[in-house]
């Protein structure tokens, strides 16, 4: 005689059927786990991917400014290992982690080759080329007409592509046939800013040091006046200019009609400024103070 099942038994069978077992849930459990790390990393590597490290080129460093750049590896096992395998880096710069940090000393390239490792003791290396190059100098465009003048014109003058400026020395000059230079005019473009000038026929020399910061990228100077003094011509000007950085002294000559653009001629590092020849008879001691970014006194 067969007795019927209690509904209730039926059902607990069922549900125990469909628990699953405790060597699926510890498999479930660990897959989990794996994902949730993946995921911390940041990064999920492809399973089997080789262990590569990411890019062959460098961007150039520049000398006495700050270098931050990262070498990215992927694939293999994390975490990695990161060391010099061959070769030197410029003086200044140290392998901290996977970044090359440091400030640079010496101008040059540098051939050395990185290894990194992982945690499955898998390594793989890349050569790399760092050029420590000297900064830039910065250029002066004096936003001249590039027509014949008629009536006075003003020179706004502007900085461009300054790197921690501390402060500059510039000598204009002209035709002094052609043009003289309006009384007054000559004023800083903005607050924040010392200027100190001297004219005389045909030339201005300009001192300027900013105040309490310095300049970086673009930004409006001085500015002053010329005027015709035999009719409309074309005005032509002659551009000597020195820069004072963070990164050393630049000087600059130009010759331009309408601007004056710089082209660098020589660059000396350090905290001095050079002496002799490089100077280009730039003026030392500039008498009259103009205040900071208004007229003049």
């Amino acid at each position: 005689m067969v007795v019927p099942e209690h509904p209730q038994q039926g059902r607990s069978r069922r549900a125990q059927r469909a628990q699953p077992r405790p060597a699926a849930r510890l498999w479930l459990l660990a897959g989990l786990a794996a994902l949730l790390l993946a995921g911390c990393t940041g990064n999920v590597t492809t399973p089997g991917e080789a262990l590569r490290i990411l890019g062959t080129t460098l961007p150039n460093a520049y000398l006495a400014e700050p270098y931050d750049q990262a070498v990215q590896a992927v694939g293999g096992l994390r975490p990695y290992d990161f060391k010099l395998a061959e070769g030197s880096l410029p003086p200044g710069i140290e392998l901290q982690g996977g970044s090359l940090r440091g400030t640079p000393s010496k101008i040059g390239q540098y051939t050395f080759t990185l290894q990194v490792s992982d945690a499955n003791l898998s390594s793989t290396v890349q050569q790399y080329t760092l050029t420590v190059a000297r900064v830039p100098p910065p250029t002066l465009d004096f936003n001249a007409p590039n027509t014949e003048v008629a009536r006075p014109v003003t020179l706004r003058v502007q900085l461009n592509n300054a790197r921690q400026l501390e402060g500059l020395r510039t000598q204009v000059r002209w035709n002094p046939a052609a043009f003289a230079l309006v009384q007054d005019s000559v004023r800083a473009s903005r607050p924040g800013l010392a200027l100190l000038h001297k004219a005389s026929k045909g030339e201005l020399q300009v001192a300027l040091v900013p105040l309490g910061t310095r300049i970086d990228g673009q930004a409006n100077l001085f500015e002053f006046q010329l005027k015709p003094v035999a009719g409309a011509a074309a005005l032509d000007l002659n551009a000597q200019t020195e820069y004072i950085s963070a990164g050393g002294h630049a000087f600059d000559r130009s010759s331009a009609r309408g601007q004056a653009a710089s082209a660098p001629s020589s660059t000396t590092s350090g905290g001095s400024s050079s002496s002799g020849s490089d100077s280009g008879g730039l003026p030392g001691g500039l008498g009259r103070p103009v205040g900071q970014g208004g007229g003049s006194p």
